[in-house]
């Protein structure tokens, strides 16, 4: 059965302090963190959980948590003390892989695993290497944010690079993996989800401009990435011919541009 996640408030100011603007002690060790090897590493803090970096965190005390393998337990912990959220203005990405199904029917569940896993290493390096926030892995889909008080002002522009990045590797030719990407900037509401009666927590976001988000992927064509307006604008690059996009669920015509 599948799990019911729900959605937690609370503790605004924390939450707008830490994504929207950058908790000076977070992001201290945000910085220290990444320049250890190796990944995994937690989601929030960054800490390193393998190679010599992670030896060295777990000679401090840090270690993947039990409760969630994708925060070290410091974190855990922080996200368990204090559940919640805020309205934050950020840059959003999705991503996912075309014709799954139809993919999986045929070539069976070996090569559908080598086949997602091939587009989520990829997609990660990019994300990652443009100071994107991964949020969650949906099968063959993968969410990431770039708050400015993880990524700084320059949040929208490091979104489009990865954006370009993706979709570009979906082209690369022989075995390159058809993925459709769509990225938007808004204000999302980003704090803690809770299962299993609070034995879980994990990061997500919420409100209308992920939505669109999400739309925008799913109307993208396969080696192509939609971004909004509101975002190349904020980027301050140039972009291909805009379009006015009727997306599913959305109210109000979406005005986006392939990404070259």
């Amino acid at each position: 059965m599948t799990e019911t996640f729900t959605k937690e408030d609370g503790n605004t100011e924390l939450w707008h302090t830490i994504f929207a603007v950058g908790h000076p002690d977070l992001s201290a060790q945000q910085s220290f963190h990444a320049r250890l090897p190796r990944d995994p590493r937690c989601k929030l803090c960054k800490a390193p959980f393998a190679g010599l970096g992670g030896l060295y965190m777990r000679f401090r005390g840090k270690a993947p948590s039990r409760r969630n393998k994708n925060y070290c337990n410091a974190c855990d912990g922080f996200l368990d003390a204090f559940p919640g959220g805020a309205e934050v203005g950020m840059s959003v990405l999705f991503a996912d892989i075309r014709n799954s199904t139809a993919f999986a029917e045929t070539a069976g569940p070996k090569a559908a695993s080598d086949r997602v896993n091939r587009f989520l290493d990829a997609a990660t390096k990019s994300i990652t290497d443009n100071d994107g926030f991964i949020l969650a892995f949906y099968g063959d889909c993968i969410v990431a944010v770039w708050p400015p008080g993880f990524s700084g002002p320059d949040h929208a522009r490091m979104a489009l690079t990865a954006a370009r990045e993706i979709a570009a590797d979906a082209r690369s030719g022989a075995g390159a993996v058809p993925v459709g990407v769509g990225v938007h900037m808004g204000k999302v509401y980003i704090g803690t989800v809770q299962a299993a009666k609070g034995l879980f927590r994990d990061v997500s976001i919420f409100g209308v401009e992920v939505n669109v988000t999400a739309r925008l992927a799913a109307a993208a064509a396969a080696g192509e990435a939609l971004a909004s307006k509101v975002l190349i604008a904020a980027a301050g690059v140039g972009a291909g011919e805009m379009r006015s996009l009727d997306l599913k669920g959305i109210s109000r015509p979406v005005e986006a541009a392939a990404l070259a």
